[in-house]
């Protein structure tokens, strides 16, 4: 199973804190929640925990909230966590907030409009049964890696489906749109090199290009060997095809469980705020 799932709360309102911890609690029991009043409290817990949502107000007693977020940002753990602001003045923060924000803020919340709309969204995003299973489909031809990444992702329980063609991988996405009206598979790990005619950068594009399946409705890891000495990581190859995320085999099973995580986020925060 993936790492403890959690959410911080930020907010010097203790009637604020305890409305969302209270109702939040009532939906999901399973579900870590932390409250901080301060960004001090904050940035002690995003050290010591990885979260799935951060949400935060910008008026904090000892530090802005922008401030918080960026060095939120620069933490290993909470790098690509999701934040959502709760503002007042949503509009101004929209209109008059520096394109590097992009990546820092995920979304705002008008909080004139209630703490609803923010409990439905972390439940939407989060899905109510907090232990519901990650969905892998992972495509290898090497029996040593194949051995090597589905024990790591069986002792993690983790719910996967192993390939070895990449036609079989498309075949099977292919037939889970059409089951499902949509992909159902949380995250692709595919290795670079196959035995058939497709590759797996030709396997990514293909996803991309005629499936239409993008960055955040099936997030790609790609496996690759370490470079040699003399050899550099083919950056724009990897990117360039449609991964979101490359591992270099033989994979380090913190690495791995990492990168699904972070994948696994992004697939689920785009789903949530396409509901």
């Amino acid at each position: 199973m993936l790492n403890k799932r959690r959410l911080l709360l930020i907010d010097n309102s203790d009637a604020a804190r305890t409305i969302l911890f209270k109702e939040i609690s009532r939906q999901m029991p399973d579900l870590d929640i932390i409250a901080c009043a301060t960004a001090g409290e904050a940035l002690t817990s995003v050290k010591r925990f990885e979260f799935e949502i951060i949400t935060t107000a910008l008026s904090l007693p000892d530090m802005d909230g922008y401030k918080l977020i960026e060095e939120i940002r620069q933490s290993a753990k909470n790098r690509d966590t999701a934040i959502f602001v709760v503002s007042g003045d949503t509009d101004t923060h929209i209109m008059g907030s520096n394109p590097d924000d992009t990546n820092a803020v995920t979304a705002y919340f008008n909080k004139s409009e209630g703490h609803k709309p923010l409990v439905n969204f972390i439940i939407n995003f989060l899905g109510k049964d907090s232990q519901s299973p990650v969905k892998v489909l992972y495509v290898d031809k090497s029996a040593t890696s194949t051995a090597i990444t589905s024990s790591i992702l069986s002792r993690n329980e983790i719910d996967f489906i192993h390939l070895s063609e990449s036609s079989e991988a498309l075949d099977f996405l292919r037939e889970d749109i059409v089951k499902n009206n949509c992909c159902t598979i949380d995250v692709l790990i595919c290795d670079l090199m196959l035995t058939s005619k497709i590759s797996g950068f030709e396997l990514i594009q293909t996803i991309r290009n005629e499936l239409d399946l993008d960055y955040l409705t099936l997030p790609v890891l790609l496996m690759t060997i370490e470079p040699a000495e003399d050899e550099q990581t083919d950056f724009t190859g990897i990117f360039g095809a449609g991964a979101n995320d490359f591992i270099t085999k033989p994979v380090n099973e913190d690495d791995l469980l990492n990168r699904i995580t972070t994948l696994v986020n992004i697939k689920r925060q785009n789903e949530a705020l396409n509901v």
